[in-house]
């Protein structure tokens, strides 16, 4: 029998709460781009991202595409890019 320490089930949750707090962002800006008004990526990376982070909370063992794209195409000072970077900084950390 394994027992979950609280620690890690504390990080989890806190991860999953993180997690759907960027979906919701993710979601607005994909709706800004329809309307001519996103600032960040394109509607497509966006939507791999989104289902980037559904496999992130389904399996500690996803490996994200979004880290790589974002440090190498998006400005520095995106909001979204630091809030989904920080998010997988917590995701590395359940592993």
């Amino acid at each position: 029998m394994v027992h979950k320490s609280p620690k890690r089930l504390n990080n989890t949750s806190n991860f999953i709460n993180e997690a759907e707090k960027a979906k919701i962002k993710l979601e607005c800006e994909i709706k800004a781009h329809k309307i001519g008004q996103g600032k960040d990526g394109t509607i497509s990376q966006l939507e791999n991202f989104y289902k980037d982070i559904e496999l992130m909370i389904e399996s500690k063992s996803h490996i994200p595409s979004y880290p790589r794209i974002i440090t190498g195409t998006w400005d520095f000072n995106s909001e979204l890019g630091i809030q989904l970077l920080d998010l997988y900084e917590l995701y590395k950390k359940l592993g």
